[in-house]
């Protein structure tokens, strides 16, 4: 799905944004990369006239390029929702340095994928002032993700944090469940169990946890193909897609299964599904969402202003109301802090369903739980080799 808005300006309206876009030589400075704009005048007063953002968080998005166009006086923007990640990718593949794309949402495992091919800008976030994901969440992406090009920077910025493989079950067919991954292997539940399965390491985390491996740095591959393929006779669905399993758990006709916290929260939350999750005893992945800005962004200067947008209260705070997604902030912040009121204040107007104190507690992440849980990289081309290998041999058995 494709977003225009087109402002035209006479002669007299034209400002130094839409002027810049228009210089020749160097452009005004608006093809200048991320990490070597001067961050001691911010924002640019030169930064062009134009966005084109592609995320699969479709409303945020649509919002915030919107809103940031009308803040700085763009010309025009573009928003473009897409179903899979292999959409933007393969534009930017077939057409590396020509492409139209400046903005991109997508998850860990494509920043490795993006990189492996020379996409993706680093982003300078220590210059930037929005920018504040806590350091549970970001350590890794400095770690495994940072460039010290210039000012330095990270490849993809953690905008959200989504917990998963989660148990999630219909309270209408099952009642207290024992909140262990061994319950998707209970024979009671045969033929009323639809598992996630949209992509290789989600699938294969499973059997990873169920076994009590790293699910970055398994150590019997054979053990995990093995404990799937005896999950396999009590499977009625293998779900490929977020929006299908998430209706199958809602109505019943799965009665278990797994899926993401966030998916679990837009159906509690945004649809009022008979519906609850829980974190396995056995543990589960953190798998964030981020921003990133591809290389040769037509507009550079204008994405990493964007992206700094992004971060900003209010910005978080639409993430949260059109999303029911968790920010990578401080637990204080969903329990006390400004985002939390704003949760109780606005719940209604939002148009949610439930109670605002049981999402504010789903949000947060506790100590024992975050103990429990395991980053989402780093994995070797063997371990991720061999999880497509086991996904296909499993799911089309």
């Amino acid at each position: 799905m494709v977003h225009r808005r087109n402002i035209l300006k006479g002669a007299a309206g034209v400002g130094l944004a839409s002027l810049a876009g228009c210089l020749g030589g160097d452009n005004g400075g608006v093809d200048t990369r991320p990490i070597e704009i001067d961050f001691d005048d911010w924002p640019p007063e030169e930064y062009g006239d134009s966005l084109h953002a592609w995320n699969w968080y479709a409303e945020w998005n649509e919002w915030g390029a919107e809103a940031f166009a009308e803040e700085y006086d763009l010309n025009n923007f573009e928003t473009e929702a897409y179903s899979t990640p292999a959409d933007w990718f393969t534009n930017i593949e077939a057409n590396p340095e020509g492409h139209d794309i400046d903005n991109v949402g997508l998850s860990t495992n494509w920043i490795h994928e993006a990189n492996e091919q020379d996409m993706l800008e680093p982003i300078p976030v220590d210059e930037m002032p929005n920018v504040d994901v806590i350091d549970d969440y970001f350590d890794l992406h400095r770690e495994e993700f940072w460039s010290d090009e210039g000012v330095g920077g990270v490849y993809g910025v953690p905008h959200s944090i989504v917990l998963g493989p989660v148990v999630v079950y219909n309270t209408n067919e099952i009642e207290d469940p024992t909140e262990s991954i061994e319950i998707l292997w209970d024979e009671e539940y045969a033929d009323e169990m639809s598992i996630f399965a949209h992509q290789a390491g989600f699938f294969c985390e499973l059997g990873a946890l169920y076994t009590g491996q790293d699910p970055n740095d398994p150590d019997d591959f054979e053990e995990i193909q093995e404990v799937l393929e005896q999950q396999r006779d009590l499977v009625f669905n293998y779900g490929d897609e977020h929006e299908t399993q998430m209706q199958l758990l809602m109505s019943g006709d799965a009665a278990i299964g797994t899926h993401t916290d966030g998916r679990a929260f837009r159906a509690m939350y945004d649809h009022d599904g008979d519906v609850d999750w829980f974190i396995p005893e056995e543990g589960s992945v953190i798998s964030p969402n981020e921003l990133a800005i591809p290389k040769h962004a037509p507009h550079p200067v204008v994405s990493t202003m964007f992206t700094d947008f992004m971060f900003r209260d209010e910005s978080l705070e639409k993430m949260v109301e059109t999303t029911v997604y968790r920010p990578p902030l401080e637990n204080e912040e969903f329990t006390d802090g400004e985002l939390g009121q704003a949760i109780r204040e606005n719940w209604d107007d939002w148009g949610k369903t439930g109670d605002p104190e049981d999402f504010i507690d789903d949000l947060v992440i506790t100590d024992d739980e975050m103990d429990r849980l395991h980053p989402n990289w780093p994995r070797s081309d063997e371990v991720i080799e061999r999880y497509d290998e086991i996904w296909t041999a499993v799911t089309a058995g």
